[in-house]
């Protein structure tokens, strides 16, 4: 029997076609699963290798080996920077705290002398990424003294007041 096109018998105007719907289910379904498997696998393993702690006595990441006279350098300027922090912690203003940390810095941290300290680290990869660290806490520590500043000062002076 022919299929007819009229609306009345088949509701359709044209022919259904015959789909292959439990196989697109199928691979739907496996593509699914197949999914979802590797997203929960790959957040169990980041979460271990996130939140895991270090096995007891397991060692501490080696220090970065630079040469001798550029350590030695690198700990100078660093020493330099911890005592203008020091000599910084009782300024009652911005501008005296700046001042009092250079001041205190200065032996090690002026151009001839700076230079002369970072000279050792030049010619080796590491010196130089030794060479910004300590650039980096030079940074830190004036910004932390300007905070510092900023909150107590005014408070200090406060304090001050009542003593002299």
């Amino acid at each position: 029997m022919p299929a007819t096109l009229t609306q009345a018998e088949a509701r359709r105007y044209t022919p259904r076609v015959p789909s292959p719907q439990r196989i697109t289910s199928a691979v739907y379904a496996v593509f699914s699963l197949v999914a979802a498997a590797f997203v929960i696998s790959s957040t169990v393993q980041i979460a271990v290798a996130v939140l895991s702690e270090p096995a007891p006595g397991a060692a501490a990441p080696a220090p970065v080996p630079v040469p001798p006279a550029c350590a030695e350098g690198v700990r100078s300027l660093a020493v330099a920077v911890d005592r203008g922090v020091a000599a910084a912690a009782s300024a009652t203003d911005r501008s005296d705290g700046e001042r009092r940390y250079r001041t205190a810095r200065s032996p090690e941290w002026d151009a001839p002398k700076h230079e002369e300290l970072v000279q050792a680290c030049a010619g080796d990869p590491r010196g130089i990424d030794a060479v910004a660290a300590v650039a980096r806490l030079d940074r830190a520590a004036e910004g932390a003294i300007r905070r510092q500043t900023d909150e107590l000062g005014p408070v200090r002076r406060a304090v001050d007041s009542f003593i002299r």
